[in-house]
């Protein structure tokens, strides 16, 4: 196989694999609101087909429900807190943007930085770059995020809008 070719798809399992060539300090996404987040994305059009939609439908639709709820929810936070996390070190960050595909964003290059909540339980720093179509959502719920904020306070540049971020919520507290 030509250099150029592996190349490529070394790149395209890079935005799928769980920590890429991107070495650094891992931080993992705290289970429970992720749980939750996922638990209620899925519960509110299933639950809406089960109680209003075709009545041939609604018994597949309630055991879907009880899956999603119970079984599915769980497994996939599970599996995306353990396996997918935030890696920082001197060069950039690496998250998921929000279709989950990883993207290495270096500190130079961050254009902005604002928070988004996704439903009740979990909120977003969803970062720009002055390149189109080159963000992540930062999860602002890590199991260690107070060491994850000293990381960037460490490795972003002053002017850096990650850093005011964190800066600007550690006043407000």
């Amino acid at each position: 196989m030509p250099p150029e070719t592996r190349n490529k798809w070394r790149s395209a399992l890079n935005l799928f694999s769980p920590r890429g060539d991107f070495a650094g300090h891992a931080f993992h996404l705290q289970f429970t609101p992720f749980a939750l987040s996922q638990s209620v994305t899925g519960v509110v059009p299933i639950a809406l087909l089960a109680t209003h939609g075709p009545a041939h439908l609604r018994v597949y639709a309630f055991a879907f429900l009880a899956f999603k709820i119970s079984i599915g929810a769980v497994l996939s936070a599970a599996i995306i807190s353990r396996f997918f996390p935030v890696t920082i070190n001197e060069i950039g960050i690496r998250a998921r943007n929000f279709w989950g595909m990883a993207r290495v964003i270096p500190w130079h290059e961050m254009a902005s930085v604002s928070p988004i909540r996704w439903l009740i339980f979990t909120s977003f720093a969803r970062i720009s770059t002055h390149h189109a179509k080159n963000w992540v959502w930062l999860p602002l719920f890590l199991t260690q995020q107070s060491e994850f904020e000293a990381q960037v306070l460490r490795f972003a540049p002053a002017d850096n809008p990650l850093r005011e971020f964190f800066e600007a919520q550690f006043h407000k507290k």
